[in-house]
């Protein structure tokens, strides 16, 4: 006969002179009684992850059989179908080949386009840099004439006292360099 937890708490003892302590023998009881309850529980947890484990094993055998079973006929598909295998592959390597020359045919083609939208940045470059030179060039050429101009003619007071402004502020550095 099993003993359970509530057996264990419950279970009385004669009393006798000089017997044991009640008190202890209660504590001691309770004790075990609370370690069997969990030693119990986790005896049917681990019984039904015994049954689960088992169940999932035996999944996996069946689908090991199956794997095995489809590996085998894998191979006799494969070895039957050999030759044809060797023929599609030279199909599609030619077939490859082929679009490799297209691509590479595509290629060259867009490059000469790329040279010759090259050339026609490098034209137009040219065109713009002369027409900026020229632009330039007349700006300068104006800009000769206007001081020409400019100095032809009279200095006003303020110009003189612009002058004059400039010309301590050179002769203040040069003194302050020496």
């Amino acid at each position: 006969m099993r003993l359970t937890p509530i057996q264990i708490r419950k279970q009385e003892f004669a009393k006798k002179m000089r017997g044991l302590d009640p008190e202890e023998v209660e504590a001691f009881l309770a004790t075990a009684a609370t370690d069997f309850e969990e030693l119990l529980k986790e005896n049917m947890e681990l019984r039904a992850q015994k049954a689960a484990l088992t169940e999932e094993l035996q999944n996996y055998k069946r689908l090991e059989d199956s794997l095995r079973q489809l590996v085998i006929q894998a191979e006799r598909a494969a070895a039957e179908s050999s030759e044809s295998l060797k023929k599609t592959a030279e199909i599609v390597k030619r077939e490859a080949q082929m679009t490799a020359d297209q691509i590479l045919s595509e290629a060259r083609q867009e490059l000469v386009r790329a040279k010759v939208k090259l050339e026609e940045v490098k034209n137009l470059r040219e065109t713009v840099v002369k027409t900026i030179r020229t632009i330039l060039t007349a700006q300068l050429d104006m800009l000769g004439s206007l001081e020409n101009e400019l100095l032809k003619q009279e200095p006003s007071t303020d110009v003189l006292d612009i002058k004059s402004i400039i010309e301590s502020i050179e002769k203040s550095k040069d003194s302050s360099n020496e």
